[in-house]
């Protein structure tokens, strides 16, 4: 926590203590999501006091930028009017995933307390397979008629518009709700009047189905720098709108998803405080367990070279070294390779290319790697021959290290699976087995006249 939250804290405590509400009042102006992160910080008690200070409409906005936790800790506390008001005015979509993490008596209640309009539309996406745009999606988007004219038009976006998600783009629709076509907000208010949004409407329209993938929809709102894009179902009909400000959520969403994949932790969608110790465990031990299976391997090789160790004992000295040189650079390429992967540059029909070049950059790591072990061995122990074999071992362990690396996450995504399954902890310790391989390999063939 900041040092101005924490002063800010103290000031509201010092002002509700002196019941100095129109002060308290008056210090909480600002953009609700700096209101927000404040609220995150105070005791349940304060923030239903806070609430009750703010203007409905703000209050809501509050709400909506609260974490799912603390929304549902707030929700789960107080079902007076004014608390269950805010859910009951909040966007579909940010309702859903506070109805995700709500205990079931809590929705019970929420549910006689809600509308019936705003009940139907977050059951609606509630029917949708979680991380699909028809979970993300709002339905409150402004929809108008080809034959209207633009002074029509923007009568009607006037007489909605207050209660819509977004007002930036408008989508023409036939008497069956199919998408025709989309149009800007600055497109209408720059026409004649009398124009109709048949007219001035794009027909070419990008849009995303209810069963899309959430990472997907999130792609197409960045290659196209769009505002929103229209949801359709199966039959083309438009049922709602994924926003900018939502797909935000989802990129972070992902990433956070991979990266601990890549970690070789599985992930705890309840969040990290709120999972208990034994799942933790659960989580962890199945990666450790499967590492530790594959790293008995590499016992196996050294002991099946217990002789050419016996009679050249400095060769150990090496193996930690060169290990973990190869599974460091193993992760590398299997890093870019992954993150490639899930950003869209990289496809895979760039797989031969990708392949190529990091094959290319590991041989040249490998011959930078190799002089310098070559001369540090050297230095170490004094012998050209053990200084060979450790030099040359660099060189083809990298190089090895490095194709591995770019052709496992490869093969995964084509069978159909997450990438970042093979990434750092799998990749490393396969690496750690071939590299062992290897480096006796190379030291048999060239020690085995000096034994």
């Amino acid at each position: 926590m900041t040092t101005d939250i924490e002063n800010h804290i103290e000031y509201i405590n010092k002002l509700i203590e002196e019941k100095n509400y129109s002060l308290l009042k008056e210090s909480l102006k600002g953009h609700p999501a700096d209101i927000a992160a404040l609220m995150n910080e105070l005791e349940p008690l304060q923030k239903i006091f806070i609430f009750r200070l703010l203007p409905k409409d703000e209050a809501v906005e509050v709400f909506e930028h609260l974490d799912i936790d603390q929304q549902s800790e707030f929700i789960s506390k107080f079902h007076d009017d004014r608390t269950i008001s805010l859910v009951n005015e909040m966007s579909p979509d940010d309702r859903v995933p506070l109805f995700d993490e709500l205990p079931a008596k809590v929705i019970k209640m929420l549910l006689r307390r809600m509308t019936p309009d705003e009940w139907k539309a977050t059951a609606d996406l509630l029917g949708y397979e979680e991380n699909t745009a028809g979970r993300i999606m709002t339905p409150e988007y402004v929809d108008l008629r080809t034959d209207l004219t633009v002074e029509e038009a923007i009568q009607r976006i006037k007489r909605i518009g207050h209660d819509r998600e977004t007002i930036y783009y408008l989508y023409p629709v036939d008497e069956t709700r199919h998408l025709l076509g989309v149009v800007s907000l600055k497109k209408v208010v720059l026409a004649s009047p009398g124009v109709t949004i048949g007219e001035i409407m794009d027909e070419n329209v990008i849009k995303v189905t209810t069963g899309d993938d959430q990472e997907e929809v999130a792609r197409i709102i960045q290659d196209y720098d769009l505002l929103a894009v229209p949801v359709v179902d199966k039959q083309g009909q438009l049922v709602g709108i994924v926003t900018v400000d939502d797909v935000v959520d989802v990129i972070e969403e992902e990433a956070t998803e991979d990266m601990l994949k890549m970690g070789g932790v599985e992930v705890a969608e309840k969040g990290y405080f709120k999972s208990s110790l034994l799942r933790n465990i659960r989580t962890r031990i199945i990666w450790l367990v499967l590492m530790l299976g594959i790293n008995t391997f590499t016992g196996i090789i050294i002991l099946q070279q217990k002789t050419l160790l016996e009679s050249m004992i400095v060769l150990s000295a090496f193996i930690p070294i060169l290990i973990g040189s190869g599974g460091n650079a193993g992760a590398q390429s299997a890093t870019v390779v992954i993150r490639g992967l899930a950003i869209g540059e990289i496809e895979m029909r760039d797989a031969v290319r990708i392949l190529g070049r990091e094959s290319g950059i590991g041989i040249g790591l490998g011959i930078l790697l190799g002089i310098v072990a070559t001369l540090w061995s050297f230095w170490l122990q004094g012998d050209w021959t053990i200084s060979t074999v450790v030099g040359l071992s660099f060189v083809v362990v990298i190089f090895v290290a490095t194709t591995l690396g770019t052709f496992l996450p490869l093969i995964v995504k084509k069978i159909g699976l997450d990438p970042a399954l093979v990434a750092t902890p799998l990749i490393t310790t396969t690496i750690d087995v071939t590299a062992l391989l290897l480096y006796f390999a190379i030291a048999n063939s060239i020690l085995t006249q000096h034994l």
